[in-house]
């Protein structure tokens, strides 16, 4: 059996401690005002306790419960409830730096990156020393595309307060950059730092460390780390996600069905739908697949059109309106993915051109992710461009051969087809006439 990295071995070994479950919580029903009976849902999450509509610390605390139960859930409606929670904290205590963030939260989960930023500015620029504060204006910055902002803020938030958070965060910038290795000592800060009171928090950073070996195409190291994520978290339906996509790359389609339907059932987001039908097809459910499709269509209307636009792409089930949904997106948000998004929605178009100077934006970090070596590379041959796509094309194989099912081995189909039309060429370019000896002159 391979052995395991050192990260793997003190994830698995005890690096994460015991696990527990996060438990049903409700609390009790008050219809004061439209704000005060979202904030306090009989849906609440926050404990049986009774929120005191005059307490805001109380009401701060029933805010971040809303945003957990959202981020668990996937249900951007929650988020309104956190938000109605804040904005009656807030109505207590204007400048109540612990309301201020669950607003920002909030706002950053409902797309509102420009309103986040601005909250985050003003709280930074009042409470410079705030940790937190940094560490959501550095999200901000992220989402908004500035990079270099976003890893300088994240920089001080770790000079200020080197948490988990901190740590995870620096890992996913390090990593977006390419420093493969930076990422990994920073996950494993992160993990070190973790708060045995946030299992959910600690189980999404460790799936996270996970994510970086299934990048770089180690399917056993990220196996082993999905698998203590369970161990944390049961049930975590990220983590069932990345143990479905490490089996379905192991030959092993059934294996992944059972993880994505019960990470599907708790999640419903549109990758875990995608992959389920991806599975199926695998197993040679026809049926069943089409209607995992469908489901991650349906999903996606529903509220996430950035992850709708890269399914239609990637499946080329409707261009038109995959770049229709990049582009909207686009008003409110700027990242690598959203870049690779519309270069293959532009490539599905036939727009060579334009796929790829989207492809190179999405490629100008150098970020290691299979895919979008493999688009740029796709878009390259398109446009004739031999030898530069059939490089992508190697280095997304060698950095995760198994990073789509499809993808990969219509990547491999392109390398065969490049290299038969090469060889092709090479043969029409020396067909040239040669004379007969027999005949002194001939071929003059």
């Amino acid at each position: 059996m391979k052995t395991l990295p050192l990260l793997v071995t003190a994830i698995v070994f005890g690096l994460m401690g015991c696990s527990e479950k996060v438990a049903d919580q409700s609390a009790s029903l008050s219809t004061a005002s439209p704000r005060s009976a979202l904030c306090t849902s009989s849906k609440s999450p926050a404990g049986s306790m009774a929120v005191d509509l005059g307490n805001a610390e109380n009401l701060i605390e029933q805010g971040r419960a809303w945003i957990k139960h959202a981020r668990l859930q996937s249900d951007p409606g929650f988020y309104l409830n956190a938000g109605a929670c804040a904005d009656l904290a807030l109505a207590l205590d204007p400048a109540n730096a612990h309301a201020l963030e669950v607003r920002g939260h909030v706002l950053m989960n409902l797309h509102d990156f420009a309103g986040a930023h601005a909250l985050a500015t003003t709280l930074v620029a009042r409470e410079p020393t705030r940790a937190s504060a940094h560490g959501l204006l550095a999200d901000a910055e992220l989402e908004l595309g500035d990079y270099d902002r976003a890893l300088a803020t994240t920089q001080r938030q770790l000079s200020l307060h080197p948490d988990m958070g901190a740590h995870a965060r620096a890992s996913y910038l390090r990593w977006l950059a390419g420093d493969q290795a930076g990422a990994r000592r920073l996950i494993t800060a992160a993990l070190v730092d973790r708060d045995p009171q946030d299992p959910e928090a600690a189980a999404w950073t460790v799936v996270e460390a996970g994510n970086l070996y299934w990048h770089a195409g180690d399917l056993v190291a990220a196996d082993a780390i999905y698998q203590e994520a369970l161990r944390w978290l049961p049930g975590y339906p990220s983590a069932l996600f990345g143990r479905a996509r490490v089996a379905l790359a192991q030959g092993e389609p059934q294996r992944a069905i059972a993880a994505l339907e019960k990470s599907l059932q708790q999640k419903p987001l549109v990758e875990t739908a995608w992959l389920l039908g991806d599975a199926q097809a695998a197993a040679g459910d026809a049926e069943s697949a089409a209607a995992s499709y469908l489901s991650a269509e349906k999903i996606g209307r529903r509220g996430d059109r950035m992850m709708l636009a890269s399914f239609l792409a990637a499946k080329d089930r409707n261009a038109d309106e995959a770049l229709r949904l990049a582009d909207a997106e686009s008003r409110t948000r700027s990242n690598v993915y959203l870049d690779d998004i519309r270069a293959w929605a532009l490539y599905r178009l036939g727009r060579y051109r334009e796929a790829l100077d989207a492809s190179e934006r999405a490629l100008r970090l150098g970020t290691p992710d299979a895919r979008l070596l493999f688009h740029n590379g796709a878009i390259r041959l398109a446009l004739d461009d031999t030898v530069a796509g059939t490089r992508k094309l190697e280095q997304a194989l060698a950095l995760n051969p198994h990073f789509d099912a499809a993808a990969a081995a219509q990547a491999r189909a392109m390398l065969v087809q490049a290299d038969k039309n090469s060889t092709e060429q090479s043969l029409s370019a020396g067909d040239v006439e040669i004379p007969d000896p027999a005949f002194p002159g001939a071929g003059s």
